[in-house]
Order: structure tokens, then C-alpha cells, then sequence
């Protein structure tokens, strides 16, 4: 709806971490800075819901249940840990699951959760300060206490991260292999992408080319990058190569914090990456509207390209995007079968 409203084709997408096993024991590192072998991978283009009970439904349930798990602990560790300072605050793990529309509770949730117990038990600001230093073991200044994406981040830093009191080991359940997450994608109809760090540059993202054949390797077919975290040289660099192998390039900005940073960056006002990614956005748009007219998204189910001509395919499905087509009109096309809809949109056998 809020879409509608501002007049933009929305498009859905998720973000996963898989772990690359053999990464993992060579110690190379890609989009995660910090963990060899763990990266991160998005599904652009949603189109479907898993089907309960199939294989991937169940690899998402396995990953979910882990993190799930994790959370609980840290819940449980954190009120214990509250406790022997001396502070009677109820915590639980309802609190975190309360703030979330559908039960996917992540980190920052527990913080914030933890954060807002405190603010409702301790209402003195000079009392909550107090508690907040002897929690953190940090001389928090009041400026950062009243930035509240500042405070959350200082309390995920300073109690919950690794070596840290209420720090949880990751359950390695929660990473399933990249072969099985781009398989989760796919079974949600959407394109298996490779999201950039941006920065630093890892030594798996160094070479272009060289990544370039491992994504496709794993059946991923697109780039994404994040505004804020990617310089201009880099940038260009990477949309050079892309267009050298037919791939889409997304941009986008993230928002998992509470910091109130722009939903547009520098990086997309530049009149030279503009049409590129734009046309990319198109891509995205015409494989959502062709996945649910014709049943012809741009990923077939054995995880290749519906057209074999990577360039072919990112113009073909970049033409259908930029057409404009009302919501009416598409109710009418749903009514019709994928054969009819094939031949109105031009699509041969």
C-alpha cells in the first residue's frame, strides 16, 4: 500500500548467511569481514511462498529454529547476569518475540527489548545512566544514552557480542550451506543474488573475475550493493564487470538499526551508475510480473537462467518491467492461462 501510494513497483527480497565449508578451512573471507567462510546471499524478486512441508520450507525452519534457540539462551543468560549485579528486571524471552511481526527475532531485537525494560523500570534518567554503566562496564555518557541507535548498539557491543558476559556461541545449524539457501530462493521464485561488503575488500571479492565464475557456479546471477559501505571507484568496478557478464547490479541502503539514515545514497545519484541501475530495477520487476502471469521467472527450477544469453536475458526481462501496467490490467492477465499470457507478452517456445 505504501507503495501505491508514492507510485513505486514495490519488490520484495530476503537475506540469508550460508557458510562455504571450504572457505571456512582456507580462512578467505567474502562478504562478512569478520567470519571466513560465511556470507551473506539475497533472494531478489520473491514471487511465492514455500510450500509447507518441502525441503527448502524445512532447511528455512532448521535455520530459523537454531537462531531461535540462540536468542533464548541470550535471553536467559542476560536476566541471570542482570540478577547477580543486583537488578530485579524481569526479562524474557516473550519480550523479544513481542516486538517482532512473526516471531523472527534477531540480536538487535534482545537489545532493544533489554533497552526498553530498563527505560520502563528506571524512569530517573540519572538512575538509568547509573545502570546502564554498571551493566555495560562502560562509562556511558548521557549523549549516548539518549541516542537510542547508539545506546542499542553499545549494549549489543558491550554484552551480547563475543568474549562479552551474555555472549551465546552461534549454533552452526543456523548456516546452511550455499547450495541449500540459493535452493530456498529459488523456491521462493526469486534470483539468488551476491551482496557486496563494500568495504573493506575481502580477499574473496578482490578479484572480479574470479568471483564472478564462483556465484555463477552456485547459481547466483546478480550483484547487490550497499549505499554508505561502497566507495565510487569500487562501485564503478563492479558495475564494469557486471555488464561485461549480463549481470543486474541492485543498490540499496541498510536499515537494521535505529539510526535514521537516508533511504537513498550517494551512489545512485550518479548519472553514470543511474541507467544501470535502474535498468536493474526493471529486471527485477519484469521477473516479478512474468513469474506470476506466465510462470516464467528468470531462474528455472534447475537453477539456470531462463535464457541461456545472460545479456538477452537481463534486457528481455528489463523491457517487460519498464512497461507500464495497471494493477487492473494484471488482475485481468491472472485470469488467463500462462500460455495466453506467454503469447501477449511475446514469449516463444
Amino acid at each position: 500500500n505504501a507503495c501505491r501510494i508514492a507510485g513505486i513497483k514495490p519488490a520484495f527480497s530476503i537475506e540469508a548467511i550460508a557458510m562455504d565449508a571450504s572457505s571456512r578451512e582456507e580462512g578467505k573471507r567474502f562478504n562478512d569481514p569478520n567470519n571466513a567462510g560465511r556470507t551473506y546471499l539475497v533472494g531478489k524478486g520473491v514471487t511465492r511462498k514455500l510450500k509447507n512441508g518441502s525441503r527448502a520450507y524445512n532447511i528455512l525452519e532448521g535455520m530459523k529454529k537454531a537462531i531461535q534457540e540462540r536468542n533464548r539462551k541470550m535471553t536467559e543468560l542476560i536476566e541471570k547476569y542482570l540478577k547477580e549485579l543486583g537488578y530485579n528486571i524481569p526479562f524474557s524471552y516473550k519480550d523479544v518475540v513481542y516486538l517482532t511481526p512473526h516471531g523472527n527475532a534477531t540480536e538487535r531485537h534482545v537489545v532493544q527489548a533489554l533497552c526498553e525494560k530498563i527505560e520502563n523500570r528506571y524512569p530517573n534518567k540519572e538512575k538509568r545512566l547509573e545502570v546502564y554503566r554498571k551493566i555495560l562496564r562502560y562509562e556511558l555518557t548521557p549523549e549516548e544514552m539518549d541516542d537510542v541507535a547508539e545506546l542499542q548498539t553499545l549494549v549489543r557491543a558491550k554484552l551480547i557480542k563475543a568474549e562479552m558476559p551474555c555472549y551465546v556461541e552461534e549454533d552452526e545449524r543456523a548456516f546452511t550451506s550455499i547450495e541449500n539457501l540459493t535452493y530456498v530462493y529459488r523456491n521462493f521464485g526469486a534470483i539468488p543474488t551476491y551482496p557486496f561488503l563494500g568495504n573493506p575488500i575481502t580477499e574473496g571479492e578482490s578479484d572480479l573475475e574470479a568471483l564472478i565464475k564462483r556465484v555463477k557456479s552456485y547459481g547466483l546471477y546478480a550483484f547487490d550493493l550497499f549505499d554508505f559501505r561502497t566507495e565510487y571507484s569500487r562501485a564503478k568496478e563492479i558495475i564494469e564487470v557486471a555488464k561485461s557478464h549480463g549481470f543486474p547490479v541492485f543498490i540499496g541502503t541498510e536499515h537494521n538499526t535505529k539510526k535514521m539514515i537516508p533511504l537513498v545514497g550517494e551512489l545512485g545519484k550518479f548519472d553514470e551508475f543511474l541507467g544501470y541501475f535502474r535498468k536493474s530495477a526493471q529486471f527485477v520487476i519484469g521477473h516479478q510480473i512474468l513469474s506470476k502471469l506466465c510462470n516464467y521467472g528468470y531462474i528455472k527450477e534447475d537453477g539456470k537462467p531462463r535464457i541461456d544469453n545472460l545479456q538477452e536475458g537481463f534486457d528481455f526481462y528489463a523491457e517487460i518491467g519498464k512497461k507500464e501496467i495497471s494493477e487492473d490490467e494484471i488482475d485481468e492477465l491472472s485470469k488467463r492461462s500462462f500460455e495466453d499470457n506467454k503469447k501477449y507478452f511475446g514469449i516463444g517456445d
